[in-house]
Formats: structure tokens, C-alpha cells, sequence
């Protein structure tokens, strides 16, 4: 379903019945109130928060992807959206009409940015499943390769150098993931900010070498241990092992 293309003249404190059934229709159920104005208000904090958490989750998603469909067509196609690059989101966003959710005429960048923020709702709401149908209708196709290994995971994955690509993402997304419960005040800003600083090879590394059965090395030999560990779980037991190993290597108290 395209979405009008007209913003509304103001966001209104509550919205209609009609509106509700549009967005429900182009993200799936949307279970609070609260998400589904932050998802219009593309000049609010929340709309900011939930763009920073699902730029991490549509990172996640595109990894995944690449590791589990190494030979996929459609990412060789021109204009494919293969990682969550501005321009591409803008034109997602403005081919598929999300923009008319919004109070005014958005820039590119903020059209990515409800991408995102669009993302980010789907995952709080339904987790893997509904964020992957969400992604795969509108950002880009994913096969059943890319949900089977999401929900369960795959043995026989491949290793190197995308494998550790996932083990990035999975940090990153855990970090995220985190701040945002330490820090329910932060904007976008201050929440990059400190992802930045948690995900960098000195912090995990640091987190690394304090667990049971730690290899020693240098930071960015411990990150990349790490990260194939991460994508190991992942194909061991599906996004949710590889998270919550992730999850570990996030120090405590971050925000």
C-alpha cells in the first residue's frame, strides 16, 4: 500500500483510526501509543531513539543476509540496498510513500531516518520475524536462507571475514540495545556517541580478556575472536544465542 503523499499539517495528540490501519498495514501490529506517535514525529526524541536502535537491528538483518545468501541477485542489482547507507533509505522511504507519516517535508536524510525508525518499531513489537518482513517487503528481499538462520540459526554457515561482519553487527546492536534502557533521556547524539565508545576493539576487548577461558592478545585480535564467536552462535542457535552472547561483552554500566 502506498501512503499519501501529503504530510499532515500537524501531528495531532492521538490519531485516527484510519491512520492507525495505514501504519499497520505497512509495518504490522504496533502494540502502544506512544511508539506509534514517535514513529510520525520525525522531529521527536523517541523518533530519534527508536532510528538509532534500528539502524543497528537493519545492520544486523543485511549482515545476516549477506552471510547466509553470499549469491543473492537482488544485491547485485543497481540501486539494491545492501547496507543502510542514507541515499538508498531516502529513496526506500519516498518510493514506498513513508514520508507521508511525517509533519513536513523531510529531507533525504530524515527519510532514511524513518527507515530506521520504522525497523526499530517492527523489532520492538514482534522481534526477528515481523522487523525481517518488514525489511525484506520494503528495504530489500531476503530469502528464506536469511530467516531460517535469524530464527535458528544454520551449521552451515560460512566463516572469515563476513562471518566476523555479523559479529560486528551483533555487538553493535547489543551496545545499542542496552544504552538505550541506560540512558532513557539521550538523544540520537549522545547515544552514538557512546555505542561508538562501548564497540571499539579497546572497550570489547577489555570485557574479552576478563571472562573464563579469555584469549589473550591484542585488541584487535581479541574483537575479531569475539566476533567469530558471535557469528558461531549465531549459526549454532539464531539471532537471539548470538545476541545474548554479544549481550556479555557490552560492559556493565556503559551509559
Amino acid at each position: 500500500m502506498r501512503l499519501p503523499s501529503t504530510p499532515p499539517p500537524g501531528l495531532r495528540p492521538s490519531i485516527t483510526e484510519r491512520e492507525r490501519a495505514q501504519i499497520v498495514e505497512m509495518l504490522g501490529p504496533i502494540p502502544d501509543e506512544p511508539t506509534l506517535l514517535a514513529v510520525r514525529d520525525g522531529r521527536g526524541k523517541q523518533f530519534q531513539r527508536l532510528e538509532f536502535l534500528g539502524d543497528s537491528v537493519l545492520d544486523v538483518m543485511l549482515a545476516v543476509h549477506r552471510w547466509a545468501e553470499p549469491q543473492c541477485a537482488r544485491c547485485r542489482e543497481p540501486g539494491a540496498v545492501t547496507d543502510s547507507s542514507d541515499r538508498r533509505l531516502a529513496e526506500v522511504a519516498a518510493r514506498t510513500g513513508l514520508g507521508g507519516w511525517l509533519e513536513w517535508a523531510a529531507s533525504a536524510e530524515r527519510l532514511a531516518d524513518l527507515v530506521e525508525t520504522c525497523v526499530a518499531a517492527t523489532w520492538l513489537s514482534g522481534h526477528w520475524p515481523q522487523a525481517l518482513e518488514f525489511a525484506t517487503r520494503v528495504v530489500h528481499p531476503m530469502g528464506g536462507s536469511t530467516g531460517t538462520c535469524l530464527m535458528s540459526g544454520s551449521p552451515a554457515l560460512r566463516r572469515g571475514r563476513v562471518g566476523r561482519r555479523v559479529g560486528s553487527a551483533f555487538l553493535e546492536l547489543a551496545a545499542a540495545h542496552q544504552l538505550m534502557h541506560e540512558l532513557p533521556e539521550a538523544d540520537e547524539g549522545e547515544l552514538s556517541r557512546r555505542r561508538a565508545e562501548i564497540h571499539r576493539a579497546s572497550a570489547v576487548a577489555a570485557v574479552a580478556s576478563r571472562l573464563d577461558g579469555a584469549v589473550r592478545g591484542d585488541p584487535e585480535t581479541l574483537l575479531s575472536n569475539v566476533e567469530d564467536q558471535v557469528a558461531e552462535a549465531l549459526a549454532a542457535s539464531g539471532a537471539d544465542g548470538a545476541l545474548q552472547l554479544a549481550q556479555q561483552f557490552v560492559p556493565v554500566g556503559s551509559g
